[in-house]
Parts: structure tokens; sequence; C-alpha cells
């Protein structure tokens, strides 16, 4: 299966201009491919964290009012998307829920929402706007199972962890990041878990009068061998990759050890 990154410049506080882009470089890729027989659109694709409206603001209350349920405008349009490009679409909105805001990740295809991932790991920043979410999503598409985990996430080995033991075999981490250190994090992450790890970062500059934020790229979706299947520059663009063929019915192993054996031995003797 092909998996595309979209590696998009957000406009801040736009969500209608923001979904435009997504459908814009999603459309550039299948004519792209029509024309020069490029590597088109894959069949899942992913947007970054927080895609729709951008991650800092001057007060809460300007992400709160840009904060839609699940069954919002922005939702409604990205399953839209998913019809129009027949298309399983990974993508960052910002979510009201029950009185709460959380930094979210939707999955929707052709039949609609299929899961919500609500971020676990905060930083200061998100700490500001958002609540913790309280649980790990995984998914079935073609075969695989997906995992999800939204930038600071992936800081953390334990949530990865816990997603190796629940059998992930890709973690699709989309990001807004301005350091390098997420792309050498992820790179690690996929080597100590046998996994792919698919990291959608974003390009852009964010000036706050406290704070600001310039979005370094990168996107890359990093193999268990630790080697890059691709890697974007700091430009908008659209990435796609063919997975190899996976089987989630393996054992994981690193270096040739069964991993999750160990690590049990490990846990037992501490």
């Amino acid at each position: 299966m092909k998996i595309s990154l979209v590696q998009m410049s957000v406009i801040h506080k736009d969500v209608a201009g923001n979904i435009a882009l997504l459908d814009q470089l999603m459309s550039q890729a299948v004519n792209n491919a029509i024309d020069t027989s490029g590597s088109g659109l894959g069949e899942l694709v992913v947007a970054p964290e927080l895609f729709s409206t951008g991650y800092l603001f001057e007060h809460p209350d300007e992400i709160h009012q840009l904060s839609e349920s699940i069954d919002g405008k922005t939702v409604t349009s990205l399953i839209a998307l998913a019809n129009k490009y027949h298309i399983t679409l990974v993508a960052g909105i910002a979510e009201k829920r029950s009185g709460n805001f959380f930094n979210s990740v939707v999955v929707v295809n052709e039949s609609g929402l299929q899961e919500v991932y609500r971020k676990l790991a905060l930083t200061n920043v998100d700490k500001q706007y958002f609540s913790r979410g309280d649980e790990l999503v995984t998914f079935k598409f073609q075969g695989i199972c997906f995992g999800i985990a939204i930038c600071f996430d992936l800081w953390f080995p334990e949530i990865t962890r816990l997603y190796a033991q629940r059998g992930v075999d890709v973690l699709l981490h989309p990001a807004n990041f301005g350091g390098e250190q997420s792309l050498v994090i992820s790179r690690a992450r996929a080597i100590e878990n046998a996994m792919y790890v698919a990291t959608c970062n974003r390009v852009g500059i964010e000036e706050m009068q406290a704070i600001s934020g310039h979005y370094c790229g990168g996107s890359q979706i990093i193999a268990p061998t630790g080697n890059a299947l691709i890697q974007a520059d700091n430009q908008q663009a659209l990435l796609t990759v063919e997975l190899p063929i996976l089987s989630g019915n393996k054992p994981k192993r690193v270096i040739g050890v069964p991993m999750l054996d160990e690590a049990l031995c490990i846990n037992a003797v501490l």
C-alpha cells in the first residue's frame, strides 16, 4: 500500500483555507501522477497536527473558538475529501468535546469517521489550550495495524512501546515541530520497537508576542531498520511512498531478539 504525507504550510486560524489547501495538494498529486507517472496519492494520507487551525495563539480563546465537535464542518469536509479521492485520511484537528478541548487526530474514510485519538503528552503550549487524552488508538487498514501518536507523544518511549505490545506495524505521527530532535527520536522509536514511524510535520512560521514557531518540515517515514523510506525538505510538499508488504503475525524482533519476550523478562527481574 502507499502512504502520503502532506507537509503543509498551514494558514493560521483559517480552517476553510487549510481544507482547501489540503484538497489542492492532493489534487496536484493525482494530476502529476497522471501526467508524469509519478507516485500519485496514497490509499492512506496523513496531514499534520492541528492542520486546520495552526498551533500557537495569543490567548486560549482563539483556538477554543476554532475548535469543533467531531461532527462539525472540519470532519465533515475531511470525509468529503476521503470520498473524493477514495482514501483513508488521518488529520489533526482542534476538538471540542463535553466542554473540554483536545489536540486530536481523526481517521476518516468514505464511510465516515472511524477513530479519534487525543494527544497524551502535552507540551507547555498544549497545556494552555487543551485537556489530556486518556487512551491509545489502533486501527486496521489493508491488513496492517496502525497506531497514532501526536508530536510530543513520541518523546515518551512508554507510549510507543505500548503500541508495539498491541501489534502496531506503522505508527502515524502528525506533528508541529521546529527542531530536528523529533526526527532523530522517530528513528530511535522505529528501531527499538520494530515498526515503521511516519512523521508528518508542517512548514511555515507563527509569530506570537510571547513565542514564535518556525516549523522545519522534514516529514519522513522511517523503517524498522532505521532507514528513511522517504524524507521531505523544508518546503511545502506531498510525498508518497509504497510500504513493503507487512505481516502483523510475525513476532517483533530487534537485531534478531524477540523484543516483547525480552521486555517481559526484564520487567520480571526489575
